[in-house]
Order: C-alpha cells, then structure tokens, then sequence
C-alpha cells in the first residue's frame, strides 16, 4: 500500500524568489566573507548576508525578522521563531550537488493544514542558488530551469494530479501533487531571496519522471519552472551538520527519541516521535493531538473508545529487530477495503450512498532514527508485506500510470477506519484513496491516488514467522473466520444479492405488468425493493457483529 508523502513543494513559495533567482549572483563571498553587514535595530547584534539578492534577514540572537532597504535594515516588528523539528542541516552546512558545490545561508519553515516542512536555500560556489526542500526524512534538490518547456504548462485550474502531463527536455512528467496552499505560520533563519509576508497564499503542482522532479509555481505569470530530482542526505556529502549534543543542547532531546505524555481529553497515555511526527491520534479516544510545540495539544475532540491498540497484532511501542537495526511501531491504520468505482466516484467529487466495506486492512508505521520510516501491511487473510515509499517512480508506459515492467492484478478502493499513534502527515477518518497494484517478480508495485496526490510504493511479502520473530510474539498467527483469495478481498454480498433477487423476479415483473399494468408493477416493485432493503440491512448487521464490543474497550 503506498503511503503519500507531505508535498515537498520546493521552489513554490513566492513569485519574488524566482526572480532573484533566475539570474547568477557575482557577488556572493564565502561564508566567512559576508557581502554586507549591519547591527540588529532591534538587540544591536551583528547581522550578516552572503548574498547580494538578500532580501529577508533575521537575527540570530533575538529572531526579528528584518527588512533590507538601502545599506541598512528595518525591523519589520515580528519574530520568526523557527519550531525546533531536529533537522540534521543548519545555516552553514556544506554539501555538493552533481557537480558543484554549495552552502546553505537560509531556512523557510513553513506550516499549514496537511504538514510542516522546510526549504533551505543554497548558494553554489558558481554564484546560482538552488532549493533543498526537507519533509520528515525525504529530500529533494531544485533550481531554476535553464528553459522553458516546449509548451507551456497547462493553467492551474486545469490540473489533476495523476491525469496532467508536462514535457521538459524530452521527459515525460505527470502531475504528482496538485493543490492551493495557504501558508499562515512561517518563519525562517539566515537570509532568503524574498520578503516574509504574515501570510502566504499560492497554487503549486510537482511533476514527476521516475527519479526527476519539477516545480511549477503558479504565483509569476508564466509559472516559474524549477528542476531537480530526489536526494539522500548520504550522496549530498554533507559537512557542517548538527552534532547530536548540538540537537540535545538546544531542543533539550534528540531527533527520533521516543516522548510519552496524557492526552488531553481523557487522559490514557500518547507517545510520539519528537520531531519527527507532529500528528498523533489518541488510542483510546482517538482524539486529534498535535505535538509541533513539544507538547500535546488538542486539535479535536473525540469520544471514540472502540478498536483500541490491544485489537492490533502489533501494538504502539511494539519494537522489532529487522536487518540488524531496532524499529519501534509508532502508529497503525485500519483501512476498509472499497468497491473500485465507488472509490474512484468520491475521488472525483460524485455522491455515494451507502459504502459496503469488502474487507480490510492494517498498515503499520515503524520508526528508527539512523534509517527513517518503513511500512508493514497485514491484510485479512493473514498476509504481510513490507512496503517503502518510493523516491523513484517506476518507467512508465507511454502517456500511461501504467508501469512498463509490470501485469496490473487489480483495482480497489480504501479508507480509514480509524488510526492510532503517531504519523508525519495530518491522518483523518474517513479519507478515501484509490490504488491500483501490478505484479513485479516477488514483489508488488502500488500506485496510491487522493485528490490532490499520487504516489508510489513497493511491497514485498514476508512471512508470519519472520514478524514474530522480529517482534518476539509468541502467539500464532491470527485466526480469520473467512477464507479469502490472496488478489482480492471478499465481495460485498448484500449488494451482490440484491442484484440477484431483482433480476429473479424480472419475469414476475413483467407479468404484472401484463395483467394489471401499472398497479401489479408497483405492488411487485413495492415487495422486490422491501426484501432488497431487509438483506442490505442483515448485511449490515453481519458487520455489526464483526465489530469488536465497544463495552469491552470502556
């Protein structure tokens, strides 16, 4: 099962930045040559900018955001107090990118409804400047396009992820995320491109081709275009980078260490992976919590007591030893298994009556800090996998989502039940996906659609005994009432039924009609729709009784 990523929206947050960054800087020293220099108007401080084009500064003793004009600076009366997320990076780190080297002098930090993530702005020994976007552990790397595409990108309102294509240098890129971002928390450090509004508003698309990644930012008329592809912290070579006791002096604990506090709403204990994981759902009364400020606050109430931990085969803080390194299960999603096209019709914004669940499924979130996040998905008949998000999408074929190297298996929708734990995106009951999964060799690939994003992921199956042995379980593996096909999970009877019993009773039908006309019709119609209605609801209570007892979860 794919698990979509925050959007890395790199190289998307204001017109003003594409434009000082279209163009070479002669002027930008080393680091340790500042191009100009000033004293904070605010505690006096010296202040630094390395880069001609700096527009933005902020004081690194008091966090005013200052304003350059002329050869001086102006307090623009805010601070930009960065939220402590534990990135690695800081102002001054090194690395090189393909060929040339570079320095990072600027952070944008930005927060809004789905996540937080932060741009840092580069400076290349060659005076160009680049953008390296960072959300949780994944990375990408952009600068401005040395040229416009063939055709121009298609107007904002016209985009649909997954659907849209763009032609850049003879590669086909599809339109990965999609959406209108309103930026209403902001801060940054060192110095940027731009002015900081309170409130930044924008539409954005990311285009992807396999390991290539472009940015339209719809803010300049033609959009700006930035190119750039998906990178590890490992082959940018950094230097400069936080040092753990550097993390632990300033935010008091490090980047992927465990945090446990009350929720509260009823008070049963919450754990969540500092700076890693600002969302985290209550696992005895599902409550909405965000930790962004080291605490956890209270974004929704909830009175759910159903479906606790204890009915997951791997609890919250159940730790596994997998390819030597120790994994902590941080959250899990249980996810019912839809109809395709009754998924596909809310996707597109289309009304669905009722939705009959045709099975489901558990996907598990693991954290360990020196490798980041992995995926295990259990299903219903007892089946595992081990799924990873990929930063590659496959070769795809023709103008198609199709991947070149795989047979489809087939297509189903999916939405979330109800979540526990903690998860680097903001998880909502009731968000309905569509995936479409296609054989490869030992493994699966699976394209995962919202409305605003597609992503891919890779699963390869293992086995119950490896899981137990990881997690040192003792029990067997769990016993299921139904027998279902490893390609698909079990039909949705009643509907299937109903279809069934009006298309036996067509000749009744039509004998009625035959004899009494009008009247008969309606009477045998009146007695098909009233049986049909007693089966969708003795489904519904075979569901029911599925259900785990909520008395037993008070």
């Amino acid at each position: 099962m794919s698990k979509c990523w925050l959007p890395v929206v790199s190289g998307s947050l204001c017109a003003a930045r594409t434009a000082v960054t279209r163009r070479a800087d002669k002027w930008i020293f080393p680091m340790s040559e500042p191009f100009f220099k000033t004293d904070c108007p605010s505690c006096g401080a010296p202040v630094h900018a390395h880069s001609a084009t700096a527009v933005t500064l902020v004081c690194g003793y008091c966090n005013s955001l200052l304003l350059r004009q002329d050869d001086g600076v102006v307090d623009t009366g805010r601070d930009s107090a960065l939220l402590e997320d534990f990135s690695p990076l800081q102002i001054g780190t090194t690395g090189t990118f393909g060929t040339q080297n570079f320095t990072l002098v600027g952070r944008l930090q930005a927060r809004y409804d789905v996540g937080v993530w932060n741009e840092w702005y580069a400076l290349f020994d060659d005076g160009s400047s680049g953008w390296l976007a960072e959300a949780g552990d994944q990375y990408v790397f952009t600068v401005p396009a040395a040229e416009r595409p063939a055709a121009e990108p298609p107007p904002f309102d016209a985009l649909a992820a997954g659907e849209s294509r763009l032609v850049y240098r003879d590669k086909a890129f599809v339109a990965s995320d999609v959406r209108h971002i309103i930026l209403s928390q902001a801060a940054a450090e060192g110095e940027l491109p731009f002015a900081l509004p309170p409130q930044m508003t924008n539409r954005v698309a990311d285009w992807r081709c396999e390991h290539l990644f472009l940015t339209t930012d719809y803010a300049a008329e033609p959009p700006e275009i930035f190119v750039g592809r998906g990178v590890t912290l490992e082959e940018l070579k950094l230097g400069h980078i936080r040092s753990s006791d550097a993390i632990a002096d300033s935010a008091g604990r490090l980047k992927g260490s465990r945090r446990a506090e009350s929720c509260p709403n009823c008070g049963s204990e919450v754990q969540w992976i500092a700076g890693l994981t600002p969302t985290v759902i209550c696992p005895s009364c599902h409550s909405d919590l965000s930790t962004d400020g080291g605490k956890a606050e209270l974004v929704r109430q909830n009175g759910m007591r159903q479906e606790q931990q204890r009915r997951l085969t791997l609890p919250l803080g159940a730790q596994g030893r997998i390819n030597g390194k120790t994994y902590t299960v941080i959250g899990a999603v249980c996810k019912d298994e839809l109809d395709p096209d009754d998924a596909w019709r809310m996707l597109h914004g289309g009304y669905v009556q009722e939705l009959y669940p045709e099975g489901q499924w558990t996907e598990y979130l693991l954290f360990e800090p020196q490798s980041g996040f992995l995926w295990l998905v259990e299903t219903r008949q007892g089946e595992w996998s081990v799924s990873e998000t990929l930063n590659r999408w496959p070769t795809l074929q023709g103008q198609s989502l199709v991947p070149r190297n795989g047979r489809k298996l087939y297509d189903y929708g999916g939405r979330v039940r109800y979540a526990v734990g903690a998860f680097y995106w903001h998880i909502r009951a009731d968000d309905v996906n569509y995936y479409t999964d296609y054989d490869q060799g030992q493994s699966k690939l699976c394209i995962e659609r919202s409305p605003s994003e597609v992503a891919w992921s890779k699963s390869t199956p293992v086995s119950y005994a490896h899981i137990r042995e990881w997690f040192g379980l003792k029990a067997d593996a769990p016993a299921y009432q139904a027998k279902m096909t490893p390609d698909r999970q079990a039909f949705s009877w009643p509907k299937l039924l109903k279809y069934v019993f009006v298309l036996i009773n067509l000749p009744a039908i039509l004998t009625a009609l035959d004899r009494d006309g009008f009247t008969g019709f309606a009477l045998v119609a009146g007695i098909t729709a009233a049986v049909a209605w007693f089966i969708i609801r003795a489904g519904r209570f075979a569901g029911l009784m599925n259900e785990p007892n909520q008395d037993d979860e008070a």
